[in-house]
């Protein structure tokens, strides 16, 4: 269970990769890795594609991305701080848009990654064109998957799920009660399977209430319209074509203002497609990634 400790708290992170051996450098894999070095040694692929999930999930969301992805790519999956395996910060943390990039800044720099393909999912999107705009040595491309601008007064509102606010929802009904209550609405996770709702409840019982308060106040109060025109990698948009969070008029604006994208429309259940559409979401990826070859 790799992890390691930047900024005053754990991040957890997944660090797969299965490529042939003879397309790597010989390692040693009985020799445990040092904080910040991948347990791959020196055997890793010419190109990495780091996951960054979006809000109240973690890296587990991302698993089943793995084997679609790994035999070609180093694939590395991070939760966010407060959520799955990674540490709540604590109270003096400072919640802001910029420390979130920071940090993700801070995890590739530890890892020594470098030029690589950053996929975020909703919220991780904002989280990647803030990188990208700010920080974008480390970069090579980015994902966009189903992520919207910003979090607007409307969707605020339908998080507050009657509550005083989306922050007095989580506080007051839990990760876990809070993510059923969400769950059950349409146009987010995909219906029908409730052995998948029940893992997706609990995984979001995994987060930090007061995290996920403080990442909803951050994610509520920023916009990065503004930041789209600065980001000059290449951009990938996964949009998804019945989300509760983005409209596809949405997504073609982001688009619009990027430097260099592309975008596929992605006809899933809901928000989530990277769960119920996966197969095509990858072969998308594919295909983007292809030209970078």
């Amino acid at each position: 269970m790799p992890e390691i400790t930047l900024n005053g708290y754990i991040t957890y992170y997944e660090d797969d990769c299965f490529v042939e051996a003879w397309k790597g450098s010989q390692v040693d894999a009985r020799l445990p890795a040092r904080q910040g070095e991948s347990s791959l040694g020196d055997q890793t692929p010419r190109q990495t594609i780091l996951i960054q999930h979006g809000f109240g999930r973690n890296s587990q969301f991302w698993r089943h991305w793995v084997p679609l992805l790994a035999g070609d790519y180093r694939v590395i999956r991070r939760d966010l701080c407060g959520h799955g395996g990674s540490t709540d910060p604590g109270a003096a943390y400072p919640w802001s848009f910029d420390s979130l990039v920071r940090d993700l800044g801070d995890f590739c720099d530890a890892l020594k990654l470098d030029r690589v393909h950053l996929l975020g999912e909703s919220t991780g999107g904002m989280l990647a064109v803030g990188l990208a705009a700010k920080h974008p040595k480390s970069l090579r491309s980015i994902t966009l998957c189903a992520t919207p601008v910003t979090i607007n007064a409307a969707s605020q509102k339908f998080f507050a799920a009657g509550h005083a606010s989306w922050q007095a929802a989580l506080l007051e009904m839990g990760s876990e009660g809070w993510a059923r209550w969400l769950l059950s609405q349409p146009g987010t996770a995909p219906p029908g399977d409730r052995e998948r709702t029940e893992w997706s409840i609990k995984q979001f019982g995994r987060s930090s209430p007061q995290s996920l308060a403080a990442y909803s106040r951050v994610i509520s109060t920023t916009d990065i319209t503004p930041l789209l025109p600065q980001v000059r990698v290449p951009a990938l948009l996964l949009a998804p074509t019945r989300s509760a969070a983005t409209t596809i008029a949405e997504q073609e604006r982001i688009a619009a203002s990027l430097w260099q994208s592309e975008l596929v429309q992605i006809d899933g259940a809901g928000h989530e497609i990277y769960i119920d559409r996966a197969k095509e979401c990858v072969a998308a990826l594919r295909d983007f990634l292809d030209g970078f070859a």
